[in-house]
C-alpha cells in the first residue's frame, strides 16, 4: 500500500494539503468573473504542487521544476514534508531545498533516520515498497513511482513512458512487469546481452576501421598482406642472423660497442678542455705600470717616507717585472698544459676513430648491411608494423567471433523471454479483460485489446511492448484516454493486486471532450465505492461547471476536493517567472 497524507512545508510557502483514500481533486479555479487573468485556470500552481510531491518523493532537485523558481520567491532553506504510509509504516519525509541531497526521514515512533546520500534514501524507501512482494529487488523505488505519477510534461502519448518527453528517455518496460506481478529476469538478462552485443559490435567496427587502415583496403586484403609483410620481416631477420652469425661480427661486437663508449667519454672531455680554455683566454691581461709613471710614483713616496725608503729605482723596476713575468708564466702554464691534455684527448679519438672505421669496414665486407643501426631500425620498425597488423587481425577475429556468439545468446535470451511470457498469458488475458471493461464502461464500446509485443528483429533495441488499442487512437485526447484507461486497468486489475500499491497521480490528463470526461469521473465515482484505492488528479474547474454537465456528474466533486488554485489564490502565493 502507498497513501499520501499530507503535504506542508516549514517555514510555511504554501497551505497544507490534505490526502484521503480515494479521489482526490487538484482544482484550478477562476477567481473572479471580471478580470481577463483572474477567469484564467492555467498557471495557477496545480503542476507545480505535484512537483513538490515527487521532490518529498526523492526525485533529483535538478530534474524538478523547483530548482527553476526563483531564490527570492522561496523561503531560505525551504523543507519541504510529505506524512505518508508506505506499507504496514507511517512516515514522514523531510527535505531541505539547500541540503536536497540528505533527505530525513521519520517514522511513527519519532525514529529520526538522516540520510547521507539520495540514492540510501531511495533505497529505504524502495525495500518498504517492495517488503514482501513478488520479484521484489528488480526494479527501484523512483522507476515505480514515475510511473505511477505521470506529470503533464510527458504528454500522455505513450503508456510506457512516463518520463517528460524533451528528456528523450527511452522506454522502460521493467515497472509495468513488476506492477503485472511478471518476472522481469528473462527480459533483463536480454536487455544486458542487447547492451553487451551493441558494445561489441562498436568495438568491432573500431577494430575493423584499424586492421583496414581507415577503410582504405579491404578486410578480405588483410591475409595476403600479412603474408607479404611476414615474407619481408623474414628476410631482414635472416640478414640480421646472417650478419650476427659471421664470426668476425661476433668477434669484434664488443670491441666495437666499447670503442663507442670510450669514444663518447673521450668527446666529453674534449669539449670541457675547450671552454676551459676559451675561458682562460678570454680574461684580459693584467695592466702594465709605465716606468715613467713608476718614477714619479717613487720619488712622491721618497720624499714623504725619507730615510725609510732605502731601495732604489731600478731595484722598483726590478721587482715589477719579476711580478709580470710571473703573472704570464702562470698563464700560459694553464694554457699549455690544457691545450696538451686537448691534443691528447684529441689524438686518442682519432686513433679510436680509425680503429672503429677498420672494425665497421671489416663487418660490411659480405655486404650484408651497411649500417647496422639503420638496418635494426628499419628490422624493427618493419616488424612491428607486421605484428600490429597481425595481432589487431586477430583481435578483429576474435571479436567477430564473439559478436556471432552474443548473436545467438540474444538469439536464445529472446526465445527465453518467449516461453516466459507465455508463462504468463493469464496476466495477459486479463489485463486484456480488464482494459475492455474499462474501455467500454467508458466509451460504451468494447474495440480495445491488450497483449504483448515481442520485437525479434535482430537490431531491436527494445525486444519487448505492450500493444494497447482502444477505439479511435491517434489522437492526442484519445491517446490521454488510453493512458487513462491503461493505467487503472494495471491498478485493478486481478493479477496486479499483489504488486500495485494502488495509488495514481495524474497532472491534467483528461484533456478529453466533455462526455468523455463526464464518464472518467463516473468511473472513479464507481470505483470509490468499491475499491480501496487513492488517485490525486489536477483538473481545471471549467471543465466540469458547465449547466449542461454538472446533472450527469455523479462523483461529487465538493467531497473530494483536495485543494483549490486560483490566480488570486496561486499555490504558492506569488506569480512568478521560471529560471531557465
Amino acid at each position: 500500500m502507498f497513501r499520501l497524507h499530507r503535504l506542508s512545508s516549514e517555514p510555511e510557502c504554501f497551505a497544507p494539503i490534505e490526502f484521503k483514500s480515494g479521489v482526490n481533486l487538484i482544482l484550478g479555479e477562476r477567481s473572479d468573473g471580471t478580470d481577463n487573468q483572474g477567469r484564467k485556470v492555467n498557471g495557477v500552481g496545480k503542476s507545480i504542487c505535484v512537483e513538490f510531491l515527487h521532490f518529498a518523493l526523492c526525485r533529483r532537485y535538478a530534474e524538478t521544476r523547483i530548482s527553476k523558481i526563483p531564490t527570492e520567491i522561496l523561503p531560505d532553506n525551504l523543507v519541504v514534508v510529505l506524512d505518508l504510509t508506505i506499507g504496514t509504516e507511517r512516515l514522514q519525509i523531510r527535505r531541505s531545498t539547500v541540503n536536497h541531497e540528505q533527505p530525513i526521514i521519520l517514522s511513527a515512533a519519532g525514529n529520526e533516520t538522516v540520510f547521507e546520500r539520495l540514492a540510501d534514501a531511495t533505497a529505504y524507501l524502495g525495500e518498504l515498497l517492495f517488503f514482501g512482494k513478488p520479484n521484489a529487488g528488480q526494479v527501484s523505488f523512483r522507476q515505480v513511482i514515475s510511473l505511477l505519477m505521470r506529470d503533464e510534461s510527458s504528454g500522455f502519448n505513450s503508456c510506457i513512458n512516463p518520463y517528460d518527453v524533451k528528456l528523450k528517455a527511452p522506454d522502460d518496460i521493467m515497472p509495468h512487469l513488476y506492477l503485472l506481478g511478471i518476472d522481469g529476469t528473462a527480459y533483463r538478462r536480454l536487455l544486458d546481452t542487447i547492451k553487451r552485443l551493441e558494445s561489441q559490435q562498436r568495438m568491432l567496427k573500431e577494430l575493423k576501421h584499424a586492421v583496414t587502415n581507415g577503410n582504405e583496403r579491404k578486410i578480405s586484403d588483410v591475409p595476403t598482406i600479412l603474408n607479404e609483410e611476414r615474407q619481408a620481416s623474414r628476410k631482414i631477420e635472416e640478414a640480421l642472423s646472417t650478419l650476427r652469425a659471421d664470426p668476425a661480427f661476433e668477434q669484434v661486437e664488443g670491441d666495437l660497442n666499447d670503442l663507442e663508449k670510450e669514444l663518447q667519454i673521450l668527446r666529453v672531455d674534449r669539449k670541457k678542455l675547450s671552454f676551459q680554455i676559451d675561458q682562460i683566454r678570454s680574461i684580459p691581461l693584467p695592466e702594465r705600470i709605465d716606468a715613467s709613471d713608476l718614477r714619479i710614483v717613487y720619488d712622491r713616496i721618497k720624499s714623504g717616507l725619507g730615510e725609510l725608503v732605502e731601495k732604489s729605482l731600478e731595484q722598483a723596476k726590478a721587482f715589477k717585472a719579476e711580478i709580470e713575468k710571473f703573472q704570464h708564466a702562470l698563464r700560459e702554464e694553464e694554457l699549455t698544459e690544457l691545450e696538451s691534455r686537448r691534443r691528447d684527448v684529441s689524438t686518442k679519438i682519432r686513433k679510436l676513430s680509425e680503429q672503429h672505421a677498420e672494425i665497421t669496414r671489416h663487418i660490411d665486407r659480405n655486404g650484408v648491411l651497411r649500417e647496422l643501426k639503420t638496418g635494426l631500425e628499419v628490422a624493427t620498425r618493419r616488424t612491428d608494423e607486421y605484428h600490429r597488423l597481425e595481432s589487431q587481425y586477430k583481435q578483429y577475429n576474435e571479436k567477430v567471433q564473439e559478436v556471432e556468439s552474443a548473436k545467438t545468446e540474444r538469439s536464445n535470451d529472446l526465445n527465453v523471454l518467449i516461453r516466459t511470457l507465455a508463462e504468463y498469458e493469464e496476466t495477459e488475458q486479463s489485463l486484456n479483460d480488464t482494459i475492455v471493461a474499462i474501455h467500454e464502461q467508458i466509451q460504451q464500446s468494447s474495440r480495445a485489446s491488450f497483449r504483448f509485443d515481442v520485437n525479434s528483429t535482430p537490431t531491436a533495441k527494445r525486444p519487448m511492448s505492450f500493444d494497447i488499442r482502444i477505439q479511435d487512437d491517434g489522437s492526442h485526447s484519445i491517446d490521454q484516454l488510453r493512458v487513462f484507461i491503461y493505467d487503472f486497468a494495471l491498478m485493478f486489475d486481478p493479477c496486479g493486486r499483489r504488486s500495485h500499491p494502488g495509488f495514481l497521480l495524474h497532472d491534467n490528463i483528461l484533456e478529453v471532450d466533455q462526455d468523455t470526461l463526464t464518464r472518467c469521473l463516473n468511473f472513479l465515482h464507481e470505483k470509490m465505492e468499491n475499491d480501496d484505492f487513492q488517485y490525486i488528479l489536477t483538473l481545471n474547474r471549467d471543465r466540469i461547471e458547465s449547466e449542461e454537465y454538472r446533472h450527469d456528474i455523479e462523483l461529487d466533486i465538493d467531497s473530494v476536493k483536495g485543494a483549490t488554485f486560483t490566480k488570486a489564490k496561486q499555490f504558492l502565493g506569488v506569480r512568478y517567472q521560471e529560471v531557465r
